[in-house]
């Protein structure tokens, strides 16, 4: 296995990434997260952590919710539409989305559902701040926040 980790994982981003859409780069790294279900105010404490892949051209994260929620998202920067393409990926379900900067944030859109959306509304060097959102009526509402610091 230490070989396919060694093979998987880049140690930087590759240089043909431009810097303008190194969207992800900055999340490189493991987070302490709570996630908060905002119907229900309630906080599930978990792990989040990212990693360069497949040449740098790729960010791969986990997720760790206990108890809730384990999955997996690979975003892959393409060249010709100049945005990234994304599966998120758990147990039994693969969701795909597109990655774009819209007005300073990040918004992934679900390709199955362009009403859901995931949207990092700021990342610094030692925390963010990432959302779960559905737009109704062109007003977005936010079901999930999840807050993040730097392990």
């Amino acid at each position: 296995m230490e070989r396919f980790y060694k093979v998987l994982t880049s140690g930087t981003k590759n240089e043909a990434l431009p810097e303008e859409f190194d969207y992800f780069g900055k999340l490189i790294g493991s987070w302490d997260i709570d996630y908060v279900d905002n119907s229900t105010s309630q906080v599930l404490k978990g792990e989040w952590h990212f990693s360069w892949v497949l040449e740098g051209m790729a960010v791969q994260d986990v997720i760790v919710l206990p108890g809730f929620e384990y999955g997996t998202t690979l975003r892959v920067y393409n060249p010709d539409t100049h945005a990234w393409d994304v599966a998120y990926c758990y147990t039994g379900r693969i969701m795909r989305l597109e990655a774009r900067k819209q007005d300073g944030i990040i918004v992934l859109t679900n390709l199955e559902d362009e009403r859901r959306k995931w949207v990092f509304a700021k990342i610094e060097d030692d925390w963010f701040h990432w959302q779960d959102v559905t737009v109704e009526d062109g007003e977005w509402q936010v079901k999930f926040d999840l807050y993040a610091r730097r392990m």
